[in-house]
């Protein structure tokens, strides 16, 4: 373990974001997936898959400094600036504001855009609820 924990800290920082997330992602995921709601219609239905299976890993874990899903005030701002303002975002990566990073399509480059904006979809669903 020693060794590996060396050599973390000398991967790039793209590298042990993602390699954060994979972290989290095998630490039950599936456990929260009961949390968070499902709503009707095949975009947001197909939005919470690819949540799970993506975003979850930061958006519900505070990993990063990715705004939690639950926080509602965290995403008024983000909100206000439009959901192709959000598209752009995730499919493109983004830097935040203390310097933390999330990767392109939330480091998971088989996720074809549809499958990004329905997953942001899902995410302001939430926040919006």
């Amino acid at each position: 373990m020693r060794r590996i924990v060396s050599r973390w800290w000398l991967a790039p920082r793209h590298a042990r974001t993602l390699a954060t997330i994979a972290m989290t992602a095998f630490a039950g995921a599936s456990v929260h997936a009961q949390k968070y709601p499902e709503f009707p219609g095949a975009n947001l239905k197909h939005g919470r898959s690819v949540w799970l299976g993506t975003c979850e890993a930061c958006h519900a874990n505070d990993v990063a400094g990715a705004p939690l899903v639950t926080h509602k005030a965290a995403w008024a701002p983000r909100l206000a600036k439009g959901r192709e303002a959000l598209y752009k975002s995730a499919l493109g990566g983004l830097t935040g504001p203390k310097g933390t990073q999330m990767p392109p399509r939330g480091g998971n480059d088989r996720l074809s855009d549809a499958d990004v904006k329905a997953a942001v979809d899902y995410m302001t669903a939430i926040v919006s609820k």
